[in-house]
């Protein structure tokens, strides 16, 4: 386990500091011993997402809509499919993720675990929408505000699961802490973000490497910032956001 842990009181007062290339550099020698886990953690993933998209396709499509040149009526099909998918999708997208920080901490990354946290569904369905709409929302208005929001809200999964947040808390945790610091933030997740793109252009053999690479880096950056597995009183914290 790496040493530089962080805190919730000091997340939320800012107290941590790190640099893009300090995260990069850092996930990157971890990648070696889990790509086999994440890629094939992302394969499942991909797969019962597609399966239950297309099982909700049979009752809802979007397809009419498209093809009638009704775009708009069209695109908001496609996001209602998307929420009603969320109780299939995001535990198990929370699973893989989980997977990078494990890795991240030096811990061991186990494929099986990506199912584990269907356990707490609905909380996590709950900050996932609650999550999408804000951001949505944001995006709207001048779009600076949503891509303020996107960023602030990247560790709010994690702080319900391994801070024992509720949603709401864990939402407020992740915009507070990620504020201080958010160019930093939107550093890492932006130059993970070219990488992945860039993967692309090698028919997707890239990211072999890149995808445990991005969930690896989210992972040292969460530890940084909260410390992982690191239960400080959950009260205080929550109490410190409420003030």
């Amino acid at each position: 386990m790496s040493e530089d842990q962080g805190s919730l009181e000091r997340a939320v007062a800012g107290d941590y500091e790190f640099t893009v290339g300090e995260v990069l550099n850092e996930a990157w020698e971890k990648v070696s011993g889990s790509k086999l886990q994440i890629v094939g953690g992302m394969f499942i993933y991909l797969i019962i997402a597609s399966l239950a998209t297309g099982f909700i396709n049979f009752f809802i499509s979007a397809d009419k809509f498209y093809n009638s040149g009704q775009m708009w009526l069209g695109a908001v099909t496609d996001i209602l499919i998307g929420f009603i998918t969320l109780p299939v999708t995001v535990p198990l997208y929370v699973g893989v993720l989980l997977l990078g920080y494990a890795k991240a901490n030096d811990q061991e990354v186990n494929i099986q675990s990506i199912f584990d946290y269907y356990v707490i569904v609905w909380p996590l369905v709950f900050a996932a929408f609650l999550v999408t709409v804000f951001t949505y929302i944001g995006l709207i208005l001048l779009i600076i505000p949503g891509i303020y929001l996107a960023v602030s809200y990247t560790f709010v999964m994690p702080l319900i699961i391994d801070k024992k947040l509720d949603v709401w808390g864990a939402m407020e945790v992740s915009r507070r802490a990620v504020t201080t610091h958010w160019f930093t933030v939107f550093g890492v997740n932006f130059s993970i973000m070219i990488l992945m793109l860039l993967s692309l252009f090698t028919l997707g053999i890239a990211m072999i490497w890149t995808l445990p690479l991005a969930l690896i880096a989210q992972g040292v950056m969460y530890r940084k910032i909260f410390g992982w597995n690191v239960h400080d009183p959950i009260q205080n914290g929550t109490e410190t956001i409420t003030q």
